[in-house]
């Protein structure tokens, strides 16, 4: 680990029911979800002061994430607020072999097998399905599904993703 004092563990998806519980896509390799029980969580961007979130209920979801419910959090429009913020934890508050889940990619070269460099990974959009890549360079904006027929190889020490794109993913006119 790092020496950050602080660890981006989760990212909130989207709201689960009316009761201010939230949809987390977990972002560190091997980490149970049930290390979050009790936890201390800081959301980012917060929203006015920084204040930390306390964890009061983990539930297992879909792989790679879990249901949160938080002290702070009993509605969902305040659920609603917390949707796109990464949630930080002390490093120190956390199991000690975590890492970087090799889904984190942002600043990452995207060269396509066909058509050479395509850009660099600006944002991840995580869906139900597949995560997308935002990749920003000479064709402009473009959206890459995370799925095996387009993502060739992920290179993390060399910071370079091999793709194919599929038919239809830019404009070839």
């Amino acid at each position: 680990m790092d020496a950050s004092p602080f660890t981006a563990v989760a990212r909130v998806v989207k709201t689960h029911g009316l009761d201010g519980e939230v949809h987390a896509a977990l972002l560190l390799r091997g980490l149970d979800a049930s290390a979050l029980d009790g936890a201390e969580l800081w959301p980012v961007p917060p929203r006015g002061a920084p204040r930390p979130l306390h964890v009061s209920r983990v539930r297992s979801a879909d792989a790679g994430g879990c249901l949160l419910a938080f002290q702070e959090a009993s509605d969902v429009g305040t659920a609603k607020r917390l949707v796109g913020s990464l949630l930080l934890a002390r490093a120190s508050d956390l199991p000690a072999a975590e890492e970087p889940a090799p889904d984190e990619v942002d600043g990452f070269e995207v060269i396509d097998a066909e058509r050479g460099p395509l850009g660099t990974v600006v944002d991840v959009i995580v869906t139900g399905a597949n995560d997308v890549w935002v990749v920003h360079g000479p064709l402009g904006e473009v959206l890459l599904p995370v799925i095996d027929d387009v993502v060739l190889d992920v290179d993390h020490e060399r910071r370079v993703a091999s793709v194919r794109l599929l038919p239809g993913l830019i404009d070839e006119d």
